[in-house]
């Protein structure tokens, strides 16, 4: 008579080697790595490449360019994050593939007062604080764009995400959305030409002030002059435009 054997204990083997292999992924998955680098710069015009990741752009004194870098889980390891500057292009990469638990990264970039700024952008938020010169963005894959207190032009534009502006002195700003964007705006000061086009809502905020505006949108708590020469574009596809002064 032949005796039953017990099978489950391959099933119980192949479990506790995918347990084990998971416990070290995620053990990788807590590394952190911080870096630092300066690139020297004397041009005029910069332009700044990302590939999934988060990047914080500001103003700075120094004729350079300086970047820090937090990379975490597998974004930290050997050969997954790149940064580059070549001519007046600066690149900078996570990619991470396989079996990913966690890949995260945050750069930081400054760079030096009134440079023009174009940066290109997939896979991560970008916020640009504080710059001087005219500045020209265009983010893919649901990028989401905040701009904190410029004061150049602005040519803003995002593939599926939010752009936000807020305490702009920018005489002239573009903005689009496509996808479900929307697109707020503040002002600190009177814009001459302000032009929207977002495929959610539209929210502009004046600088208080005795400023007049050529108002050219569905929507308006501010009301239009014809003889003005600040003019106002604003529309959206699927939401909203609001219109108003600060206080």
């Amino acid at each position: 008579m032949r005796s039953h054997i017990p099978r489950a204990w391959p099933a119980a083997a192949g479990a506790a080697v995918l347990l084990a292999f998971l416990s070290a992924c995620v053990a990788r998955g807590d590394t952190v790595s911080h870096n630092s680098r300066s690139f020297p710069f004397l041009g005029r015009r910069l332009t700044i490449e990302t590939h999934e990741t988060n990047l914080i752009v500001e103003s700075d004194t120094r004729r350079e360019i300086t970047a820090e870098r937090e990379l975490r889980g597998t974004a930290a390891q050997d050969g997954n994050a790149t940064w580059s500057l070549h001519g007046d292009t600066l690149t900078i990469r996570v990619d991470c593939s396989g079996l990913v638990l966690s890949c995260e990264s945050e750069h930081r970039v400054r760079i030096p007062e009134d440079v023009e700024l174009t940066v290109t952008g997939t896979g991560g938020a970008v916020q640009l604080k504080g710059l001087t010169g005219d500045v020209t963005a265009r983010l893919g894959h649901d990028g989401t764009l905040r701009v904190v207190r410029p004061a150049g032009r602005l040519r803003l534009y995002s593939t599926g995400g939010d752009i936000t502006v807020t305490d702009a002195r920018s005489a002239r700003v573009q903005a689009m959305t496509s996808g479900d964007g929307n697109i707020d705006l503040g002002f600190a000061a009177p814009p001459t030409r302000v032009e929207v086009r977002a495929a959610g809502s539209v929210g502009i905020t004046l600088p208080p002030g005795g400023e007049t505006y050529r108002i050219d949108a569905p929507g308006s708590d501010v009301p239009s002059d014809p003889g003005s020469d600040r003019v106002i574009v604003a529309h959206a596809a699927d939401g909203a435009v609001t219109i108003r002064k600060g206080r």
